[in-house]
């Protein structure tokens, strides 16, 4: 799936269209996207809302975990852990990687087997690229249309 195809998904999701998440990348197995600067994800002392980081994350990771695999295998969270490094403020950037032969191998277990498995890793920056979380997020993979 292309980047442009990944944004009309997220644009569908009400949760994630409402947090304003902006897809900056998706190609070669990375994912780059944004949270924007804004008043619904502060806390009460105008940091970023540790919920709005993990939602944040995750959304990320699992953009990662489907940009390979979407049209025949859907990843469902499982099981998350963050650690919260710094307060963030501002805007905050996520990456996550998913390798094309981590992509293969679920796509290869899902035909096979009819699931399988993936931990994505994500690191959220603020804008000075000072990283503000870090999370692990275990995906289960089940095919499309229940095949």
């Amino acid at each position: 799936m292309d980047a442009r195809a990944m944004a009309a998904v997220l644009d569908r999701i009400p949760y994630t269209r409402e947090l304003g998440l902006v897809l900056d990348a998706a190609g070669d197995g990375e994912v780059r996207m944004t949270l924007p600067d804004q008043d619904a994800t502060r806390n009460l002392v105008g940091t970023v809302h540790a919920g709005a980081l993990f939602a944040f994350g995750e959304t990320v990771a699992g953009v990662a975990a489907g940009l390979q695999t979407l049209d025949h295998a859907f990843p469902f969270a499982r099981g998350a852990r963050i650690r919260y490094a710094h307060p963030a403020a501002g805007l905050v950037r996520g990456l996550a990687r998913v390798s094309p032969a981590e992509a293969t191998r679920v796509l290869e277990e899902v035909d096979r087997d009819g699931r399988s498995e993936l931990r994505v890793l994500v690191v959220l920056q603020d804008s000075h690229e000072k990283t503000v979380a870090e999370l692990e997020v275990d995906y289960a993979f089940r095919p499309v249309g229940g095949k």
